[in-house]
């Protein structure tokens, strides 16, 4: 009996409505930013307040659900920083390996590998290379 294989498995579960964790997190946090900007700012420069609330809503959207090859922005700007505060140097080292001489064999097993080294066929262009390539 075919055993079905589970698809669509990289989805974060919804929580919010439509929303993920992470989305609801982001949004969240732009709301209670706003609200906070609000009674601060928005009496003095209702302007600026707009401004500054669009600045924030813009990129918490952009944080929730930009996609950039499959990763998200807060991803994406994690690579970002660990490539660019990594070394990048990358040096090739020789390992110290044993020097391992090699040991004489006797004249029989020497005779044997010769004999099948000749017999090798003379016609064909197959055989010719591998003529070439053993002798």
């Amino acid at each position: 009996m075919p055993f079905q294989v589970p698809q669509f498995i990289e989805h974060d579960p919804k929580l919010l409505g439509p929303f993920t964790l992470k989305q609801s997190v982001y949004i969240g946090g732009a709301l209670g930013i706003s609200f906070f900007l609000y009674f601060s700012l928005a009496q003095t420069n209702f302007f600026l307040y707009v401004l500054i609330c669009g600045l924030v809503f813009g990129i918490a959207l952009a944080l929730a659900f930009v996609k950039i090859e499959g990763l998200g922005i807060p991803l994406v700007i994690k690579n970002f920083i660990n490539f660019n505060l990594n070394t990048k140097l990358y040096k090739w080292e020789r390992k110290e390996t044993p020097v391992f001489l090699p040991t004489k064999k006797s004249n029989k097993v020497e005779v044997k590998e010769e004999k099948t080294k000749l017999k090798i066929k003379d016609s064909g262009r197959i055989e010719k290379l591998n003529k070439k390539i053993y002798f």
